[in-house]
């Protein structure tokens, strides 16, 4: 059984008030601050989205994907036939992430992620912009994730995780002497086109991207204003993409988190989707600009 959704996602930060004040003050989330350093960022009735962590280094940590609870069992079994090593979580670290049971574990490329049953918490979303964002069933958005065994790692998720394909997208090398770059786009089990892509190349923070959803086109426009005037790098104009019809654009959130800020995301009635190949990755715009 597959993924409901991507629950959460897990950042270290040295500072993590600096990341929870773009969260807050940017992308509009509502920030709570725990008794450890760490700060909650939330978006909609769940009880947080992003986990923003203390930590040695600057980067991303983990996904956390949300399993029905028979789901949640069977994947904990089809994990250890894989003969992986799986850490079960602690009633602490449970109750820090607000589910009742959760595992970690790393993907064939060495992403770390976790999988949980039964989020507790929860409730109103106070939000300090009054934006309204595409979330709740289909979770927190997207995460691509870099994935130096591409082939085994995409066959991971789909055959331990229970991931469904949405599309493979292929584009010519980066550079003379590189391989063509590959990213596949994988579904969970709610409309959005996906929530899962994997890349095969690499990612200095740990994460290619991270995707929220708005509602309006006006309320993308006015964060990249928001962007814009607090000096963050933008590193993709906007654009609107070919497979999931997102307008978007993309700047750099501290830590080296590449974010992707949308909307008018497609989605889909998978019984009756056939799978896409893509060759070409945007209608218009998202022209690239990466700082060096």
């Amino acid at each position: 059984m597959a993924a409901e959704l991507l629950g959460y996602v897990r950042i270290g930060m040295k500072e993590p008030q600096l990341w929870a004040e773009v969260g807050e003050h940017i992308l509009g989330f509502e920030a709570t601050a725990l008794a450890d350093g760490s700060v909650t960022l939330k978006m909609d009735q769940a009880p947080f989205r992003y986990l923003i962590e203390p930590a040695d280094r600057d980067g991303f940590i983990a996904a956390g994907w949300q399993y029905p609870e028979q789901g949640y069992d069977d994947l904990v079994a089809r994990l250890a036939d894989s003969a992986i090593e799986i850490h079960q979580g602690s009633d602490a670290e449970c109750q820090k992430r607000q589910v009742t049971a959760f595992v970690r574990a790393s993907d064939p490329s060495g992403n770390v992620f976790e999988a949980y049953q039964g989020r507790t918490g929860g409730g109103p979303f106070s939000a300090p912009l009054g934006i309204d964002y595409v979330a709740d069933e289909l979770g927190l958005g997207h995460v691509v994730l870099p994935a130096s065994e591409h082939a085994a790692t995409c066959e991971f998720y789909r055959s331990r995780m229970g991931f469904d394909i949405s599309d493979e997208l292929t584009l010519p090398p980066p550079a003379d002497g590189l391989p063509e770059m590959k990213i596949h786009f994988f579904h969970a089990a709610n409309p959005r086109h996906h929530s899962l892509a994997l890349f095969n190349g690499p990612a200095p923070s740990g994460v290619v991207h991270l995707m929220t959803e708005m509602k309006s086109i006006d309320e993308v426009g006015a964060c990249l204003d928001r962007v814009n005037k607090a000096g963050l790098p933008v590193t993709a104009s906007l654009g609107r993409h070919v497979n999931d019809g997102m307008l978007s654009f993309y700047f750099l959130a501290p830590g080296g988190i590449p974010m992707e800020v949308g909307c008018d995301g497609l989605q889909f009635d998978w019984s009756a989707f056939t799978p896409t190949q893509s060759s070409v990755g945007d209608h218009w715009g998202h022209a690239y600009n990466f700082p060096e």
